[in-house]
């Protein structure tokens, strides 16, 4: 019996080593599908010695909700920046964070069915609304300046504290605008 498991684990070793199976996980780069989405440009706002910042909002309307894709090219490799949403009254929500890729480049995607901060603000965080209440939109780019760990605003009271993911330097300069607005309201 000894014998039979030992032979058992040696054809296992055996087909195992090949090189292909023992390759450490692979980035795979899925492209989603915008058929039906409204894409606009957003305007880069930096003057870099690399080159400007390039990026797009994908976005679809679906049941009062907003379904989108933000994609941008040429910002800091590394870097965390924010998703920010400005309603037509000039309040800004911050809905996702994320950090550009080596390569300077930065995909995020979101669903978003109301007006709120996912990410950790200061003082300055306005209420949850629903969508239609800001009429239009405005999107943007900016830099993540806020600090590693969570953040100690918890407004509702009932919601744990928003995560903070950023640079830790405090820096929240624009990067990217949108020119165009989205209407959600009426």
């Amino acid at each position: 019996m000894a014998r039979c498991v030992a032979v058992i684990a040696l054809l296992a070793l055996a087909a195992c080593s090949n090189d292909s199976d023992m390759q450490a996980p692979r980035t795979v780069t899925i492209v989603p599908d915008l058929t039906g989405y409204n894409t606009m440009p957003l305007v880069a706002l930096d003057g870099r010695r690399d080159g400007p910042a390039q990026g797009t909002f994908s976005y679809m309307m679906i049941d009062g909700a907003i379904d989108w894709y933000l994609f941008a090219a040429h910002v800091s490799p590394g870097r965390a920046y924010r998703v920010v949403l400005s309603a037509s009254d000039g309040k800004e929500y911050a809905i996702a964070s994320r950090r550009a890729g080596p390569d300077g480049s930065l995909g995020v995607h979101g669903v978003e069915t109301a007006l709120m901060n996912r990410q950790c603000v200061g003082a300055e965080d306005p209420s949850r609304r629903p969508l239609e209440t800001a009429r239009v939109l405005h999107v943007a780019l900016k830099s993540d300046g806020s600090a590693h760990g969570t953040s100690g605003n918890d407004m509702l009271g009932s919601r744990s504290a928003l995560p903070c993911g950023g640079n830790g330097d405090g820096d929240f300069t624009y990067v990217l605008k949108s020119a165009d607005s989205i209407l959600v309201g009426r």
